[in-house]
């Protein structure tokens, strides 16, 4: 029998499409993810998923995936036909004459949704790559939800009517290693302040120098001690912002030793929540004394010689003080410690 050229491309299309598939599913780690992957799951997924929440599938385990009857309003949950399903009553209306059961041929393991705290993913054709998000986060003319997406079935209220349903739940506030992509990028953003950012402790301190320089240079009769003050007190929070960024100082160790004792399987969430606050606070410490200092040039700088503008730039200048004696008394470890 000769072969016709249209039989012969779709053969080449399943063959590449089941390589595809296998090159998929061998990255993983998880045996579950593996089986998820091959539930007739859009390809891009995955990676779409990886960009928009950080999660780094090759690195989750079994171990970190709840098989669960119910499913939680928070994290990624996979609802998986526990059944084969023959029919379904219908969500939405299939002529006048039809009866309110529709065919569905639903075999066991089959992929029904992905839902993300509760509501239902859906995937789109982006610019440039494939777009996920709920319902109405994607905005493009061909979204078509993660699984099933027939029949109506696409809220939590209708798909938990399917019978026998399974959901395989992963958290992603207790993620460990497969979250540390989006921990870190939390990390630069908590550690953000005005319209700058940074990405390590040095590109932290440059900002810091050039943003208090630039407010020297306006300036006409600045005291001595307070302009010394307050360059100490920048290196300081320089200081204790590369310390809780690299937590690799002695007192930070210790730090990381006592979590893991007290904390077990959980010390790396509790770490990461910790740092992210305290380099938030740090950020934030910074931008309160660069405001106070700001002021505090500003009326000096003013030509009005006057009592009660003597009495505005003493007041400006006090809080400046006790600012930065406030930050000179800190310790990094204080900051991270806190919470």
């Amino acid at each position: 029998m000769k072969i016709q050229v249209e039989q012969l491309r779709q053969i080449i299309r399943e063959e590449i499409r089941d390589v595809k598939a296998s090159l998929l599913t061998e990255v993983f780690q998880s045996d579950t993810l593996r089986k998820l992957a091959s539930s007739r799951i859009n390809r891009d997924f995955f990676s779409a998923s990886a960009r928009k929440y950080g999660i780094e599938w090759d690195k989750v385990e079994d171990h970190q995936i709840e098989r669960l009857r119910t499913p939680k309003k928070k994290g990624i949950a996979f609802a998986v036909a526990g059944k084969n399903i023959e029919y379904l009553p219908s969500k939405k209306r299939q002529g006048y004459y039809s009866s309110d059961k529709v065919y569905v041929g639903i075999t066991k393991g089959r992929l029904i949704a992905v839902l993300k705290d509760g509501k239902a993913l859906y995937m789109g054709s982006g610019y440039r790559s494939a777009e996920l998000g709920t319902a109405g986060e994607v905005d493009s003319y061909s979204k078509q939800m993660v699984g099933l997406d027939v029949f109506g079935y696409r809220s939590l209220k209708a798909i938990q009517t399917i019978p026998g349903l399974e959901y395989y739940h992963i958290d992603l506030k207790k993620g460990g290693e497969f979250m540390r992509a989006q921990r870190k990028a939390e990390l630069r953003q908590a550690a953000r302040y005005g319209a700058s950012r940074f990405t390590n402790h040095k590109e932290f301190a440059k900002q810091q120098k050039q943003r208090y320089s630039d407010l020297v240079k306006k300036m006409k009769n600045d005291p001595k001690r307070i302009k010394a003050m307050v360059n100490k007190t920048v290196k300081h929070l320089d200081k204790m912002m590369k310390e809780v960024m690299d937590l690799k100082s002695p007192t930070m160790k210790k730090y990381i030793k006592m979590i893991q004792k007290e904390y077990g399987a959980n010390a790396s969430d509790r770490l990461d929540s910790n740092q992210f606050k305290a380099a938030r606070e740090l950020s934030q410490r910074s931008s309160r004394l660069y405001e106070k200092y700001s002021y505090y040039l500003r009326e000096s700088n003013k030509k009005d010689r006057s009592d009660i503008f003597n009495s505005y730039v003493d007041n400006y200048a006090a809080d400046v003080v006790d600012d930065c004696r406030g930050i000179l008394s800190q310790k990094a470890i204080d900051y991270i410690r806190y919470y």
